[in-house]
């Protein structure tokens, strides 16, 4: 019965696991215990649902063969509720086993259809105790009515449209059901779930839910009576439904009986087809095609029972040509006498009569046959040499006909030998064996024939045709390949006979089972029953229900105290303060985890001692004045920072708060102290002042940069100015070694200048002064003025640049003043880094849609991992201070800030003694994205 077990099984989850105490989850008390508790309450509730849910497919109904009460739903709930998340496993477990054993007895085993069942039933049962939890609290008593229909909402309304989405879902993909089949089955899924819980909700409940004192006493006033109720209901209906499933199996016998007749007659019209044109033959062995078509016209129309009549002579080998021009002379226009080279077809002997088809109706659809020599072909030639030694028609096995064009036709062909002097018979009266002259032959496609006598797939019925014959390759003739092992709960009847020397069979079945018949009472009379059963369920728990308010209330003023004592006493062990409660002695008496851990010192240490013992010597004669005030009430509480001394002789430094704490006469019992650790405050302050100093410095430094470098350009800009004029007088009487001073003059002048132009950059980057302007800009003018800025430099060195500009990185976005000082400052470092004579290579390519990479190499001494580790620190020459080359070691860091700036970055590769590649990418044009 569906509900006489829910005792068995759920009181065994109540008996097993009821230890765990009251409003405690199972793997609360801690370590492999809880754990293993936790492991076999999933095992008890996976055991229990696949129970009932087994036990509810007993009750299976049509038309859409889903059990009207799933309790199974229902326990699943209830364990939820009790126990939470942690028995979803469990859950899901024995929903799954309850797909794969309904799959096993229907054959139709599928992992993912029976893994998404499970799913959805914990899923289902977690939305319900969460909805359940929030409409009526966390363990519901469901005493009140307004309370018991909110539960039934959460848990039966709404959670119960999870399992049904999920299953059917399962189903359709699993090809189980069809799309028009889906409603219906969710609908019916629901009921079966809604019901379930309604019923085995309030029954589970009363064997293990919480409060226990509300729960308890329901076992004999609810789930007695609903127990035995469901169980007289469930015999009641099982009654009905056997009665139903005679019915609906007597009415498939019927329409299967009456389609085995139809399908049997269908096959014997090859036979009669072949006896006609057996016999055509014997009158006219010299009919012509035009006759022999004419004849069979009616019988071998294209779409009728017989694909192809025709005769098929027996040739010796030197009669070939002759055979073939009377052929063509009867209107077969190119007939060839053909050997057929698939695989499996024989090797023909050349010494070796054959058997090719003269004649065949109709031709349209047969032509590829015409002059195939059928004795080559294992199948055909067996069952001709069967029909030439008997005289009898005999079948071949199926195999791919000739006439087949592109696609491969599956077929049986039928023969019957015509022997010399027009007999029939195999043998003359002495009982000598007569000479054939050939086979007259039927050929059908059995799958074909059946289909036009029986559009099964159409209708309710399907059917398989099977050749038994001992040694058969191909069994299957017609139908589906599941067919052959039909498993024995899908109805089905069959039918043996011989056709033409083969032992074949007929089956006929129902796919989707037993017929539906209409004005079934089974699944009305579950459901009104069912829903009764409930509503009675629903009654006594709102009967029950109203003795137990009271005791409820105070059970919930209870909870409320002990939730704010527990979340007060979680507060003080897990604060990140200490908190400790002194008698008026400064002795210890109550101690937080957090001042223990503090000190260093256990429970046990600090209760052993007085808080002035652990207090620093110079803080205790202040904090013994202040204790004595707040006793004699002057002061309402302190809060000051001392020091404590730990376990290792550490100084700690806290915030120490102390408050007077006293009894119901209003007298002094306790002091009250909470300490919080400011240590790591006052080390973030020495930071943040040292950060602050340092950040005061670096801007006094860019501030002195800056001046400086406005008043050395000043006299520097007078001194070039004046150099210049003095060389360009005409008046001016120099000497050739003057005019060299002169120029070393200007030389020291504009390098001195540019230092200067570099450091107040520098500064001003540092300082976030300098703005850049991003636009689309024309990459080959900017690159030009780049190098014409260098060309002097480059022709004192002797060393060669080359430009590659790709085609397709013209234009890009950037600050044009900007990206030519970035590549002025990447081409003079190539020039005056390389060798004399050396060169350079300015390369500009696409990367991507969106960006353009540009690249400056050179052929210079390269750089070690050590100088590339230095290279981007201010005023770092990395070593070549002491060299001939002019700089001051800040040009790539300004390149570096100007590219970031434009949203880049400057990437540098090298390996020392083979130059070095600078690059840097930045975006293309607006235009060309």
């Amino acid at each position: 019965m569906t509900d006489a077990s829910a005792p068995a099984t759920s009181a065994s989850i109540a008996l097993a696991l009821d230890e765990t105490g009251e409003g405690r989850p199972p793997g609360g008390s801690g370590g492999s215990a809880g754990a293993i508790r936790l492991v076999l309450l999933n095992l008890a509730i996976a055991l229990a649902y696949a129970a009932l849910g087994v036990l509810a497919l007993k009750l299976i109904l049509p038309p859409d063969f889903v059990s009207p009460i799933y309790p199974a739903a229902g326990l699943a709930v209830a364990a939820a509720l009790r126990w939470g998340p942690g028995v979803l496993p469990g859950i899901a477990i024995g929903g799954a086993a309850v797909s794969l054993t309904l799959g096993i007895e229907r054959s139709h085993i599928q992992p993912l259809q029976h893994l998404l069942i499970g799913l959805g039933g914990a899923l289902q049962a977690w939305l319900g105790a969460w909805l359940a939890r929030r409409w009526t609290g966390e363990h519901p008593p469901l005493c009140e009515p307004a309370e018991l229909l909110r539960f039934l909402a959460a848990t039966a309304g709404v959670a119960c449209l999870v399992g049904p989405s999920f299953g059917v879902a399962a189903l359709w993909l699993a090809g189980a059901i069809g799309p028009s089949q889906v409603a219906g089955h969710w609908f019916a899924w629901w009921v079966g779930d809604a019901i379930g819980v309604l019923i085995g909700a309030p029954v589970s409940l009363a064997l293990f839910g919480l409060p226990r004192r509300h729960w308890a006493p329901r076992r004999l006033s609810v789930a007695l009576p609903m127990l035995i109720a469901c169980a007289l209901l469930f015999g009641a209906t099982l009654h009905v439904a056997r009665n139903e499933e005679g019915r609906r199996r007597h009415a498939f016998d019927l329409e299967a009986v009456n389609a085995l007749n139809t399908l049997s007659d269908t096959l014997s019209m090859p036979l009669t087809a072949l006896e006609a044109n057996h016999s055509l033959l014997l009158v006219a062995p010299d009919i012509s095609r035009v006759d022999f078509e004419r004849a069979h016209a009616e019988r071998a129309r294209a779409g009728g029972a017989v694909y192809a009549v025709g005769w098929a002579p027996l040739v010796r080998p030197q009669d070939l040509p002759a055979f073939e021009k009377a052929a063509q002379a009867d209107g077969y226009v190119g007939y060839r006498v053909y050997e057929r080279r698939r695989p499996g077809d024989l090797t023909p002997d050349p010494a070796e009569d054959r058997v090719p088809i003269r004649l065949i109706a109709p031709f349209a659809r047969n032509r590829p046959a015409m002059g195939a020599n059928v004795r080559n072909i294992p199948q055909a030639r067996a069952a001709q040499e069967r029909a030439m030694a008997t005289g009898e028609p005999s079948a071949s096995e199926s195999f791919p006909l000739s006439q087949d064009a592109g696609v491969t036709l599956m077929g049986v062909v039928v023969y019957r030998a015509l022997y010399e002097g027009g007999s029939t018979d195999p043998r003359d009266a002495a009982g000598r064996a007569r000479r054939p002259t050939g086979v007259a032959f039927a050929t059908l496609r059995p799958e074909a024939l059946l289909h036009d006598a029986l559009p099964a797939r159409a209708g309710r019925l399907d059917y398989c045709l099977i050749d038994a014959t001992a040694g058969s390759r191909r069994p299957l003739l017609a139908g589906d390949e599941r067919c052959l092992h039909l498993p024995e709960t899908l109805p089905s009847q069959s039918r043996d006979f011989d056709f033409a020397g083969r032992a074949w069979r007929l089956i006929v079945y129902n796919p989707a089972g037993l017929p539906v018949l209409e004005g079934g009472a089974a699944l009305p009379f579950a459901i009104a029953g069912l829903v009764g059963t409930a509503l009675l369920g629903l009654l006594l728990l709102s009967v029950t229900g109203s003795t137990a308010r009271v005791a409820r209330r105070v059970e919930e003023a209870t909870q409320r105290l002990r939730v704010s004592e527990e979340r007060f006493r979680d507060i003080v062990e897990h604060a990140p303060i200490g908190v400790v409660t002194c008698d008026l002695n400064a002795r210890p008496q109550e101690i937080n985890p957090y001042f223990c851990q503090l000190l260093g010192m256990s429970i046990e240490q600090l209760k052993a001692r007085s808080v002035l013992a652990i207090t620093h010597p110079e803080d205790r004669a202040e904090d013994s004045r202040l204790g004595m005030a707040l006793i004699r009430g002057e002061l309402g509480r302190y809060s000051r920072i001392k020091r404590y001394i730990g376990a290792q002789g550490q100084v700690i430094t806290v915030r120490s708060t102390v408050s007077l704490l006293r009894d119901a006469q209003g007298q002094p019992s306790r002091l009250l102290g909470v300490v919080e650790d400011i240590g790591e405050q006052l080390r973030l302050a020495e930071l943040e002042r040292i950060h602050e100093a340092e950040l005061g410095a670096n801007r006094a430094k860019n501030e002195f940069l800056s001046r400086m470098s406005h008043e050395l350009r000043t006299p520097l800009n007078a001194m070039l100015g004046f150099s210049q004029l003095l060389e360009s007088d005409p008046e001016s009487a120099l000497s050739t070694r003057q005019r060299g001073w002169l120029t070393q003059i200007q030389q020291s002048g504009w390098h001195l200048l540019a230092m200067i132009n570099d450091t107040l950059d520098l500064s001003r980057l540092d300082a976030g002064g300098l703005r850049v302007q991003i636009d689309d800009q024309d990459l080959g003018p900017i690159a030009s003025d780049s190098l014409a800025m260098i060309e002097t430099q480059r022709q004192r060195r002797g060393v060669t640049i080359d430009v590659d500009l790709a085609p397709d990185a013209g234009r890009l976005r950037a600050d044009a003043t900007r990206l030519k000082q970035v590549l002025t400052n990447l081409l003079s470092n190539a020039v005056k880094y390389n060798h004399d004579g050396g060169r350079v290579q300015l390369r500009a390519r696409r990367i991507d849609d969106s960006r353009i990479e540009l690249s400056v190499s050179d052929t210079g001494p390269g750089l070690t991992e050590a100088q590339m580790a230095q290279l981007f620190q201010p005023f770092n020459r990395l070593g070549r201070e002491v060299g001939a080359i002019e700089g001051t070691g800040i040009g790539l860091v300004i390149t570096q800030r100007l590219l970031e700036l434009m949203g880049s970055r400057l990437r540098v590769a090298s390996t020392a003694g083979e130059g070095a590649t600078f690059s840097f990418d930045l975006p293309i044009s607006s235009a060309d994205q």
